[in-house]
């Protein structure tokens, strides 16, 4: 499986509600990508360690298939409207990285 995460930088304080609508609208447009067959967002909570300038409000993470399906996506009507609306709204304060996703289960551990 592969996937897009997306770190949102905190908006401007005069601008949260802004912020929080359109990223509404960001995921429905991002939601019509063919091929997304799973999507977790998560509010930064705390931040613990880690470059001071490099903080976060939020994290969306997209899931395909593999590569393709995502690279599909991407170049998709759908992944282009969602890829310029992300750069207009954040005004390019986000960082997105694509990487392979893997999961063990309790019963994979390795003692």
């Amino acid at each position: 499986m592969y996937k897009i995460t997306i770190f949102f930088y905190p908006p401007p304080l005069s601008q949260t509600a802004a912020f929080q609508a359109n990223w509404q609208k960001f995921m429905g447009l991002a939601e019509k990508m063919p091929g997304l067959r799973r999507e977790t967002v998560s509010d930064v909570v705390d931040f613990v360690h880690g470059s001071q300038g490099h903080r976060y409000t939020k994290l969306h993470e997209l899931f395909f298939d593999s590569r393709a399906a995502l690279n599909a996506a991407l170049a998709s009507e759908a992944g282009q409207t969602a890829g310029a609306f992300l750069h207009e709204f954040t005004r390019k304060r986000f960082t997105l990285v694509i990487a392979e996703h893997k999961e063990a289960l309790p019963e994979e551990f390795k003692a």
